[in-house]
């Protein structure tokens, strides 16, 4: 046998539910056994820690148990327990502790020992956690680790290790990369560090339900390193530059674009200018001209107003003279008192006419009064007081007396009337009432209470609402007859309130009572429901003669109720038959009961009468007389109230005293003032037979002189004012147009060239108007600038458009210039783009360099490694037989799409080197015109944009991209993978095909002799005994290995790991245990009962041989 590593021993201190334990294992076949859960993971994931490096174990941690397991490294240190129902984590160790795991190595050639091994310290307050890893010569501490019953920590580890070993003999390292290098490369003989942990952790959980192609995949050939970041940057710079390239032509074009565009803007902007110019110079020549005309005209002006200042002041001197004349004939008027009797006799007529006012408005407040004359009730006094009144002979008594007097009598006119309109309201009311009542008698209904009868339509609807269907509801007068009508007014009248009840059918009075109980108590306190089922349950006979006899219904349950209500009420005919009965009553409604005897309401059966059919004929009647009645007792009402509104429109003489007592005094003094008017009259009429109608004569005269000299003044003035007007008028206009002439002048800037225009304008509208002219030019503006403005918006457009893309140039989108963009047009076109497209001619060969030797290269090497490693595999592999079989690895081209790459990754011509080639940027992404470039350019260039990440996507299409570029960059992707049984005398068989048809052990067969040929191949099992390297472990640890194989297939598994030379770990739960007995060589129990405490015993083949042969025994 080989020389290798043998796994001699195991050390763990507080691991788990493991306080202290040290297992010594077998240098061939170790088995552990026992049920689910006892503890074989726990020591399994432990082992892993130590031989991977790896301190966090979330990727391996109980895994061959639990395919989903989330176990953590503090669950496995603290020992959590199980959780409680109250959701609460307890663990066996709360108090700072340090933790060991050690594995002991021999050499089995050289019996030399290596520990290995890490320390953690934990702290319980912070969940806090330390490690490191070490190594040290020789085998494991006698103290296991240990000090005075507890573990060491970190510190006291590493100086044990300084004191008790030399610096050479021991190593240590809180680095796991570290540590796992040194562990590998030094110790453990050259294992790959990412191929061995990466095909111990698959083979420990080694699963069945997996596809033979995915299972050489996964298991034989291991992933490849290549770092797709390496040549993406090339490629992308390169990319970066095809695509700077790119988007300099379109910038061009763009800029290119607009450029056009302005010069189409600038051209109509231009001849906008040029319009504009032809108007400016227009209106400052017609300005011009205005000026001329108004400065002639304002000469004119001055002649005139200098003409009518003349006139005005002759016209002035006239009427002095003339006014003097007339003062003078006034004075002699005045002298001779003419004008004083005027005066006096137009304010005495002002006063008459005054006074004849105030006559008339108090005659006819006498006349009004001769109507309280006709009132025989009215005081005779008064009326005296009237009369009095009336001949302008009252005195102040008089008026008081009337005023009281009619007063008084409104006043008791008044509060009698209002008596009578009351009565009259209530007539009328009770008269609607009966009306009502009568029409609904007339249309054969009963006049039921209102309330009754909206209760009724409440409980009705209501119920078809929660039954869904109509629910007969009815009123219980409507539901009996009376046999006799002798009977009926004492039916009614016993009845009552009674016949008034709403009645449902039994099945639904329960709930009818519950929409009742909802009602408002206000409004249907009189109403009730009655019991129909109660009362139909309680049926009881009736007494011979009673009457209940005289009721006729249909109905059982109103028969029920009836005969409850008045079944003992005995019918008599006489006063004294009443006393022999407990109940009784006689036809005329006297009613003998609890020993009294009682008139019945006779409102119960006549106005309130609703028994039968007959019920609306009788009460009809009583209503058509009722209503006969009122409408006889409203007749007088009606006159009384008319005579009182009569009287009541009657003068009522409230004013005040004293305003009727002044009235009359001036009344008096109309005849002294009448004789006053008529003396001056007759004085005036003497005046004027003297010299006065002379001097009337000759001031009449100068008046009239006096008033045509005045008009003829005045028009003068008028005349001259508006002259004055006009000619400031034409001095403020002469003013603006003197502003707005400078004010155009100074803005106007003259040009010769557009002169010459302008005078081509002016020819072509020769003899037109200047409004015309005007009206032309202004069109034509509005015209271009309209034409401007969409050039202008087109130009906008445009640079819209390039700045979306182009933003972080920071050019104005609204620049009436165009400097920014034909600047850089211009910059571009001479400098940037032929310095773009040299940089990515370079670019192009780099980019195709790198994904040469960063990617296409390492992926043919990698398939050539993997095909090496299939024929080093296959050599072992003939080695072995396996019952009557061998088996063969098969690695091909894959046969799916991806296959179509593999020939361009293996192809000889594709050693060239790319800065030889020279070629255009259109044809750098072809890669080469050579024999291969020609075959594969396409492939190239399909692969290169793969693996470029997508721009502006979002995090979902990144992460599709980022596994993409990873699957394509796994050589494996480009292979496809089998295995052949080789069966001696008959042709090799795809186990692709076969398994899928065979899933017991022979199925897991060929899957076990590949997993040990790849551990045959990590451990470099048939490597030269010459050669000089450290031995490499040969541990395979396999959990439930062999489940669906018999124990002659278990045997021949095992003894194909024995041949190969391995050290197995094999785990399995208890019930499979006979077949593995015979086959090991040291049996590890495990139990762990109370879920708190894993306990391992240790069995040698020959001592659990006879422990099961006893057990066996004493079973038996």
């Amino acid at each position: 046998m080989s020389r290798y590593q043998s796994l001699t021993k195991m050390c763990l201190n507080n691991w788990h539910y493991i306080n202290e334990k040290l297992l010594r294992f077998h240098d061939n076949i170790n088995f552990f056994t026992g049920h689910s859960g006892s503890g074989k993971s726990t020591v399994l994931d432990a082992l892993q820690i130590v031989l991977y490096a790896d301190s966090n174990g979330r990727n391996f941690f109980n895994k061959a148990a639990k395919e989903d397991s989330d176990r953590t490294l503090m669950e496995y240190l603290r020992g959590m327990k199980a959780v409680q129902e109250n959701n609460e984590i307890g663990y066996l160790r709360n108090k700072n502790f340090s933790s060991t795991i050690v594995l002991e190595f021999k050499d089995t050639e050289t019996l030399k020992y290596q520990s290995i091994g890490i320390v953690f310290d934990v702290d319980v307050q912070t969940n806090d956690i330390n490690h490191m890893f070490f190594r040290h010569k020789g085998e494991l501490e006698q103290g296991i680790y240990r000090e005075d019953g507890r573990v060491l920590s970190i510190s006291e580890l590493k100086e044990h290790m300084k004191i008790n070993y030399e610096a050479e003999d021991f190593y240590f390292s809180r680095t796991n990369e570290k540590f796992r290098n040194e562990l590998y490369g030094s110790y453990f003989g050259g294992l790959h560090p990412k191929h061995f942990p990466s095909l111990f952790k698959r083979a420990i959980p080694f699963k069945m339900d997996i596809k033979l192609e995915d299972f050489v995949k996964n298991y034989i050939c291991t992933e490849n390193d290549i770092r797709i970041e390496d040549m993406q940057e090339s490629v992308a710079q390169y990319t970066r530059l095809k695509r700077k390239l790119e988007d300099t032509k379109n910038e061009i074009a763009k800029l290119t674009e607009i450029e056009e565009q302005f010069n189409k803007y600038t051209v109509i902007k231009d001849q906008t200018l040029q319009y504009q110019y032809n108007l400016d110079k227009f209106e400052i020549e017609s300005i011009e001209r205005k000026l001329k005309v108004l400065l002639d005209k304002q000469t004119e002006y001055a002649k005139d107003i200098a003409l009518l200042e003349n006139s005005v002041l002759t016209l002035t001197n006239q009427l002095k003279e003339l006014r003097k004349q007339r003062d003078q004939v006034i004075i002699s008027i005045e002298n001779s008192g003419y004008d004083h009797l005027e005066r006096e006799l137009t304010s005495l007529n002002q006063m008459l006419e005054l006074l004849y006012g105030s006559k008339s408005n108090y005659d006819k407040v006498a006349n009004r009064l001769q109507d309280w004359l006709k009132i025989d009730s009215l005081n005779l006094s008064v009326k005296e007081s009237i009369e009095r009144f009336s001949n302008y002979k009252a005195e102040p008594d008089d008026l008081k007396q009337i005023q009281s007097a009619l007063r008084e009598t409104k006043e008791e006119v008044q509060k009698n009337k209002d008596l009578w309109s009351a009565e009259l309201l209530e007539i009328k009311r009770q008269y609607k009432e009966v009306s009502d009542q009568v029409d609904l008698l007339k249309n054969g209904q009963k006049a039921y209470p209102p309330y009754l009868t909206k209760a009724r339509e409440i409980i009705a609807e209501k119920l078809n609402q929660y039954y869904k269907k109509p629910v007969q509801t009815d009123i219980l007068a409507d539901l009996i007859e009376v046999h006799d009508e002798t009977w009926l007014n004492a039916v009614e009248g016993y009845m009552g309130n009674n016949k008034l009840s709403i009645v449902v059918p039994p099945e639904y009075v329960g709930q009818a009572m519950e929409i009742y109980r909802k009602l408002d108590q206000k409004l249907y306190y009189k109403v009730s429901v009655l019991d129909t089922e109660k009362v139909l349950k309680d049926v009881k006979p009736i007494l011979t003669n009673s009457l209940a006899e005289e009721i006729v219904t249909s109905v059982d349950y109103v028969r029920a109720y009836v005969d409850s209500l008045m079944g003992s009420v005995i019918k008599c005919g006489r006063i004294d038959e009443l006393r022999e009965n407990k109940s009784s009553i006689t036809a005329d409604c006297i009613l003998y009961q609890g020993y009294k005897l009682q008139h019945v309401n006779p409102k119960n059966y006549t106005e309130y009468a609703y028994i039968g059919r007959s019920a609306i004929t009788r009460r009809l009647r009583q209503l058509e007389a009722k209503a006969e009645e009122l409408d006889k007792g409203m007749q007088p009402l009606n006159n009384q109230i008319k005579e009182a509104n009569i009287l009541l429109g009657y003068e009522s003489f409230k004013e005040d005293m004293d305003s009727y007592d002044k009235l009359l005094q001036e009344i008096l003094t109309i005849p002294v003032r009448e004789k006053q008017k008529e003396e001056y009259s007759e004085r005036i009429k003497e005046l004027k037979e003297k010299k006065l109608d002379e001097w009337l004569l000759k001031r009449q005269q100068l008046e009239e002189q006096i008033t045509g000299i005045n008009k003829l003044k005045d028009t003068g003035m008028i005349d001259l004012s508006a002259k004055n007007h006009e000619v400031e008028n034409m001095k403020r206009q002469i003013l603006e147009l003197n502003e707005e002439l400078v004010q155009k002048q100074q803005i106007f800037s003259s040009d010769g060239n557009k002169d010459e225009a302008f005078n081509r304008f002016m020819e072509a509208y020769a003899g037109r108007r200047n409004d015309i002219i005007k009206s032309i030019l202004y069109n034509k503006i509005q015209e271009s600038k309209e034409k401007a403005e969409e050039e202008y918006g087109a130009l906008l457009s445009e640079r819209e458009n390039y700045l979306k893309s182009y933003a972080f140039r920071g050019f104005s989108l609204t620049a009436k210039d165009n400097e920014e963009y034909s600047g850089l047009l211009a910059n571009l076109r001479s400098d940037k783009l032929s310095e773009f497209t040299e940089k990515a001619t370079e670019q192009a060969k780099v980019a195709v360099y790198h994904f040469k030797t960063d990617f296409i290269f390492k992926v043919r090497d990698a398939i050539k490694e993997v095909m090496q490693q299939k024929e080093d595999l296959n050599r072992i592999l003939a080695g072995l037989n396996f019952g009557k079989d061998k088996y063969k690895f098969i690695i091909t081209k894959n046969k799916g799409e991806e296959g179509r790459f593999y020939d361009m990754f293996m192809d000889e011509d594709l050693e060239i080197n790319p800065y030889e080639l020279t070629g255009q940027v259109k044809n750098q992404m072809n890669l080469f015109s050579i024999h291969h470039e020609n075959n594969y350019g396409e492939l190239i260039n399909e692969l290169i944009n793969l693996f470029m990440p997508p721009e502006n996507s979002d995090a979902k299409a990144l992460e599709e991209a980022r596994a993409n570029m990873e699957r394509y960059a796994d050589y494996r992707t480009y292979l496809s993978f089998d295995m052949e049984q080789l069966v001696e005398g008959m042709p090799p068989m795809r186990l692709s095909r076969m398994l899928s048809k065979n899933s017991g052990g022979e199925g897991q067969n060929p899957l076990y002799v590949a997993l040990l040929a790849s551990f045959a191949q990590i451990y470099r099992v048939n490597l030269k005994p010459s050669a000089k390297r450290r031995p490499t472990p040969r541990l395979v640890v396999l959990d439930e290995a062999f489940s669906k194989m018999d124990a002659e297939k278990v045997g021949s598994c095992i003894g194909l790991i024995r041949k190969l030379g391995f050290q197995a770990i094999i785990s399995a739960t208890n019930d499979k245990i006979q077949n593995y007995v015979e086959n090991v060589d040291k049996t590890f129990v495990f139990a762990n009962p109370n879920k708190n405490r894993i306990s391992i015993q240790e069995f040698e083949r020959k001592e659990f041989g006879e422990l099961l042969t006893s057990e066996s025994g004493s079973d038996a």
